[in-house]
């Protein structure tokens, strides 16, 4: 799926511009292939040290550049992928950024696939599949708590855990099969109750570690939230307000937005909540009078039509909602299937006539309407835990706790599977001894081991390999491209 003997280059800081560019190199010819683009100010880059830097002249006559820049050398094996690394810094201008990384690739480099240089990392024993998935949710973390989550994982908390467990496993393993040549010997092995007590606390451990640990999605897979409501009922303000983020403008003009914007929105309480993707899809209620409000009012009937929830908002200070109640009937026949939630917005000015129409609204739409004001704050953290309830959404924990994908859970909970039912085998029901054919009863020890030992030794491999997916000793190439599709290029 990857090549790994070669020299791959890619631009590692985000798009756009910034006060610095980088572009990294990693593979043999690294050094040699930077050095035809950087100039340092003394020597030569092919004869700097290991973790080292050196300012230079960044220079791409081609494209008629020269910039100030710095090189950072990195020498094999002490590097993140175990290759020579050289970074370039430059200035972030991103025109000067692809013009050295074309420069470089028209020197003999390789343009590097999304997550190639983690995966280099991966392959060369540098880094486990935990802590690679975990440079992707460092990058992805959408707040505090999943940020020191995926620290944690890459720090190896995740493959500590599993190295733990494996290593239990396969010492009950290695007794389970050496029963076998040693039944017959005068030699103590641990009985069968022994061997079951130690796997049924690494199979408890295992499924408490799964069902506490937090939910770690990914980023294009979090659920999309749309508000949708008719122009100037305050999406745009509820947008910005809900995300902590000037996303929208926000104007008493009606029809400023036309665009489905989209901003992540944090469901819990504090930083440590669960994340979701809130969408204006304003030109939803907007006339179709030339193409430029037909293809806004696609675009926003396309993010109604997908969301995993609906926000309705309607202007409870404009005093009629006849409009409004059209409009929702509408946005329901394009998407019938998600939870609705009814925001009764700018109740701050609403005044008196707030209460008959958020009971009209009750009545219409059989929905209770959430009070809300973007100005004051007023209901939006139970709009938050409302959405998180509609979308069976489970805060996350706060301080130090394991967060883990879905793949990973689902591995932990089958290994701990697998050594439950070996652990059932050597116990066996109630009253059961076990005894082996036209022999005396076992004897306590190495003897009833042996008379189930291929079946536990069957179930201890699977559970090993289990574990072996999460860590990548055992992983498919289905599997590892999942996982590094998630990478943006240069990571």
């Amino acid at each position: 799926m990857f090549q790994t003997d070669d020299t791959i280059a890619a631009i590692s800081t985000a798009a756009g511009s910034a006060a610095r560019a980088i572009v990294r190199l990693s593979g043999p010819r690294a050094v040699e292939l930077a050095s035809w683009a950087f100039s340092p100010r003394w020597g030569r880059l092919e004869d700097i040290a290991a973790f080292r830097s050196v300012d230079g002249l960044a220079a791409i006559p081609s494209a008629g550049i020269e910039l100030p820049g710095r090189a950072y050398v990195f020498r094999a094996p002490r590097s993140y992928t175990r290759q020579d690394v050289v970074e370039l810094h430059i200035p972030g201008a991103a025109a000067a950024a692809r013009a050295l990384l074309s420069a470089l690739i028209e020197a003999g480099a390789r343009q590097a696939s999304p997550g190639e240089f983690t995966a280099r990392a991966f392959f060369s024993g540098r880094i486990d599949l935990s802590a690679a998935e975990a440079v992707a949710d460092i990058i992805d973390a959408a707040d505090d708590a999943q940020r020191r989550s995926a620290v944690a994982a890459l720090g190896g908390r995740i493959e500590k855990l599993c190295r733990r467990a494996a290593e239990e496993l396969a010492e009950v393993l290695a007794t389970t099969e050496a029963s076998i040549d040693l039944a017959d010997e005068d030699i103590h092995l641990d009985s069968p109750g022994a061997l079951a007590g130690r796997l049924a606390a690494v199979a408890t451990s295992l499924q408490e570690t799964a069902q506490h640990a937090a939910d770690l999605a990914d980023q294009r897979h979090l659920p999309h939230v749309v508000l949708c409501g008719r122009p100037n009922v305050g999406k745009s303000s509820l947008l910005n307000a809900l995300s902590g983020a000037d996303r929208a403008i926000v104007s008493a003009l009606a029809g400023t937005t036309r665009d489905v914007l989209s901003a992540t929105v944090n469901l819990g309480t504090g930083c440590h909540g669960c994340v979701a993707v809130l969408q204006d899809a304003a030109g939803f209620a907007q006339s179709l009078e030339g193409p430029l409000e037909a293809a806004a009012h696609a675009a926003a009937r396309s993010a109604v039509a997908a969301a995993d929830a609906l926000l309705f908002v309607v202007d409870v200070a404009a005093g009629t909602i006849e409009a409004d109640l059209a409009l929702l009937d509408e946005v329901r026949r394009a998407n019938r299937r998600c939870p609705l939630l009814v925001l009764a917005n700018k109740i701050d000015l609403a005044g008196t006539q707030a209460c008959p129409t958020v009971e009209k609204l009750h009545s219409r739409t059989a929905v209770a309407p959430i009070a809300t004001s973007a100005v004051t704050g007023q209901g939006l953290a139970q709009v938050r835990q409302s959405l998180a309830e509609a979308l069976n959404l489970s805060a996350a924990r706060a301080g130090e706790a394991l967060g883990l994908h879905d793949r990973q859970k689902r591995c932990l909970l089958a290994a701990a599977e697998a050594a439950m039912r070996a652990c059932q085998l050597l116990t066996g029901p109630p009253g059961f001894a076990p005894v082996k054919r036209g022999c005396a009863p076992a004897k306590p020890g190495g003897a009833g081991v042996a008379d189930v030992a291929e079946l536990v030794a069957i179930e201890l491999r699977a559970a090993l390999a289990e574990l072996g997916r999460i860590t990548g000793q055992i992983a498919t190439e289905d599997i590892l491209a999942r996982i590094f599709a998630r990478f943006c290029v240069g990571k």
